[in-house]
């Protein structure tokens, strides 16, 4: 059986859990851990706010259920997650143990998290962009060639990658998880761990960009499984599938999918289904043929102001405005 909720559910459950200390060794009021409780597993989620523009999520559980999380649009920080242990019997894994996934800022686009009932382990790093700009940048803030893709306005979609965790990087995360102190001494340690560990997948990510570190290679045979994808999610764009469906349609994981379309079109599977739609809709609006509600319907909007906030925020006009 498989649990779904929306976003808002997930967090109200989250926020809502019962607040319980590490055998009540942690009473600082930055340093929050909740039981987890969905109904589904065990564990808990800690939440560390070291600072208003940082922050640090541990989650811990034992999950005896999958759930659907369906995620809207949203604004997103810069995210470095380190997936210590993700056991579970599904083949559709999107992380693996010993993985990192790193995230620019900007708009991560609206999507279904599918999250397959399993053991997990892992700590996340939230950064807001000022926040990486006062470290990363030059004393005016401005960053390297190398780095600017990671800073993205709101409105267009993060970078994202995945890649292995270092040695280095393992020991600062065992270290964030081990922290011996409290209070003031606390946050100084951890907020030292996590610019540490920014610091080396900044490390990677310039040299991927100087052509001197070698990313995931797709084969031939995947490169055309990617551009079938393509085919099909383009056919049934008013009614896709699911990027899971997509995936076993195509013969890959999702994983792989999903990481096949970042290097093929250098977007996201439904960023580029998104951009179709968009540029079909403008194209059938200037045609004129066609009311705006029909335009939508045609291009997958059940919704006339979803569709017309969709249109704004891609064109910064609105559809009424192409049919003059």
């Amino acid at each position: 059986m498989t649990l779904i909720l929306s976003q808002a559910d997930y967090l109200k459950i989250l926020y809502e859990a019962e607040i319980i200390y590490d055998n009540g060794s942690s009473s600082d009021e930055f340093d929050i851990i909740r039981k987890y409780q969905f109904g589904v597993g065990k564990g808990y989620w800690r939440h560390i706010q070291l600072r208003d523009s940082i922050s640090i999520d541990i989650d811990k559980y034992q999950q005896d259920k999958s759930i659907v999380l369906k995620v809207p649009d949203r604004k997103h920080p810069l995210e470095f997650r380190f997936f210590i242990l993700i056991d579970s019997q599904s083949k559709n894994l999107e992380f693996k143990t010993g993985e990192y996934f790193l995230s620019g800022s900007g708009m991560a686009s609206e999507c279904a998290i599918f999250e397959p009932s399993a053991r997990i382990v892992e700590v996340a790093v939230h950064v807001h962009p000022d926040a990486f700009r006062n470290f990363a940048g030059n004393l005016s803030g401005e960053l390297t060639p190398e780095l600017q893709h990671l800073i993205r306005r709101w409105d267009l979609l993060t970078y994202e990658r995945y890649g292995t965790q270092t040695p280095v990087m393992q020991v600062a995360v065992q270290q964030i998880l081990q922290c011996p102190y409290q209070g003031v001494t606390k946050r100084m340690y951890l907020e030292s761990k996590v610019w540490e560990l920014v610091a080396l997948i900044i490390e990677q990510e310039i040299q991927i960009h100087q052509g001197s570190l070698e990313i995931y290679a797709l084969r031939a045979s995947e490169v055309d499984r990617v551009y079938h994808a393509k085919e099909i999610l383009l056919k049934h764009h008013d009614n896709p599938p699911s990027l899971i469906q997509l995936a076993r349609q195509v013969g890959l994981n999702d994983r792989k999918l999903k990481q096949g379309f970042r290097q093929v079109f250098g977007t996201t599977v439904f960023g580029y289904l998104h951009h179709y739609r968009m540029e079909l809709a403008h194209k059938l609006l200037i045609q004129g043929n066609m009311n705006i509600t029909e335009v939508a319907l045609k291009v997958g909007y059940v919704s006339l102001p979803s569709f017309s906030n969709a249109f704004r925020k891609k064109f910064g006009i609105s559809p009424k405005s192409c049919r003059r």
